[in-house]
């Protein structure tokens, strides 16, 4: 029974620490409104769409959609090989 008294005391501490907490106000928020408010009306400019990729048809874009994820995969598997390497002539290398 012991457990019981345990959860009541630990129910009322953390409805105490509830009420303590809603009537704390936070002093600056105006201040912090506004700072966001200034910081959103700055990002929200229009942000230009990029004229060197102009692909003429929907068949020129996929191509080229490949293609990056091509040579992405290309990359990533260089890389691979090339971290193997070196963790392979750190372990065979005598210490």
């Amino acid at each position: 029974m012991n457990w019981k008294l345990e959860l009541d005391a630990l129910v009322e501490s953390t409805m105490a620490f509830a009420r303590d907490v809603e009537r704390q106000r936070l002093p600056d928020l105006p201040v912090a409104v506004r700072t966001a408010e200034q910081t959103l009306a700055d990002t929200s400019k229009p942000i230009p769409l990029p004229t060197a990729i102009t692909p003429a048809s929907e068949r020129d874009e996929i191509r080229q959609r490949v293609n990056n994820f091509k040579a992405h995969q290309q990359k990533v598997a260089r890389e691979r090989e090339d971290y193997y390497l070196q963790m392979k002539a750190k372990m065979l290398a005598p210490s």
